[in-house]
């Protein structure tokens, strides 16, 4: 294998939403310093990313039959790179399930873009680009300034964001006074494990917390393959609007299931759903239902 051709390949075809191909084209870039082992999978990955990479790239739209087809491709790819090892803070399993999301809403965002852009010449407005894939979320606003001089002077206006493994977000600005500030608010925000414990489910508690204060009508998401959390420990009362366990099981079962397409295919229901349905219309409830919440 050439690394210098393949280091081409990658910064050819993969880009931003490309997360766990961006994964490969990194450990590609320090080959020198990678074990004989790493090296050695690395070239039985990299064929097999390509195939996985353009066989999604073929497919198109978002019928039963073609989300079907990609829990598939994904299932094949996950067992041939599963003996892949390299460190846990590289996120190089959990990045294989960002990718597959990003195959799996592309077409669903694309046709809401285009419906959007449709409204938007109708009712003589240009709307903005929805756009998916990991970025850097906004949670909430403040100001600090300094003393009530400073204050006089400038809003000092501070923001929080919260790095989202995927989300379908779109971009705003926002200005206070002179200050100005571009800001990525996320209406469906996903964090995606290869298993989930009871740490890591505080932690995207937090998370979801985090997210729904900058944005109520976020649909926050924890996408896993395995789930490791005691049975006894109930997630219900969080913010936390869902958590898909892929493989419905836990990592110690002793048998290994693959990845369930049911799961998927609610998944991408409930997110489609999220996407298309009104999120705020209480004269609506009223009338129909006599119920606010």
């Amino acid at each position: 294998m050439d690394i210098n051709e393949e280091l081409v390949w990658f910064n050819k075809n993969v880009e931003k939403p490309h997360v766990h191909g961006s994964k490969i084209r990194a450990k590609l870039k320090k080959w020198s310093s990678l074990s004989d082992e790493q090296k050695y999978q690395l070239k039985q990955i990299i064929p097999e990313y390509k195939k996985w990479k353009g066989l999604n790239d073929q497919l198109r739209g978002y019928s039963e039959s073609i989300l079907k087809k990609r829990v598939k491709l994904l299932n094949d790819y996950k067992n041939k790179i599963e003996k892949a090892n390299f460190s846990a803070q590289s996120k190089f399993h959990p990045s294989v399930i960002e990718e597959f999301l990003y195959y799996l809403f592309r077409d669903l965002v694309s046709d809401l873009n285009e419906k959007a852009k449709e409204e938007g010449k109708k009712g003589g407005y240009e709307s903005s680009t929805i756009l998916l894939g990991g970025t850097t979320a906004y949670s909430n606003l403040y100001f600090a300034p300094r003393n009530l001089m400073d204050f006089t002077r400038t809003p000092s206006m501070r923001i929080n964001m919260k790095d989202q493994d995927f989300a379908i977000y779109r971009t705003i600005s926002i200005r206070a006074d002179g200050e100005q500030s571009v800001i990525n608010i996320p209406v469906v925000s996903i964090e995606c494990k290869t298993y989930l414990d009871k740490t890591m489910l505080e932690g995207s508690i937090a998370t979801a917390e985090k997210i729904k204060n900058g944005n109520p009508h976020c649909l926050f998401l924890v996408v896993t393959e395995w789930y490791d959390v005691s049975l006894d420990v109930d997630p219900a009362y969080s913010r936390i609007d869902q958590i898909y366990v892929l493989r419905k099981g836990k990592r110690k079962n002793k048998i290994k299931h693959p990845i369930d397409t049911g799961v998927v295919l609610d998944l991408f229901e409930f997110v489609k759903h999220h996407l298309e349905r009104d999120w705020c219309d209480i004269e609506q409830k009223l009338i129909k239902e006599g119920k606010i919440l």
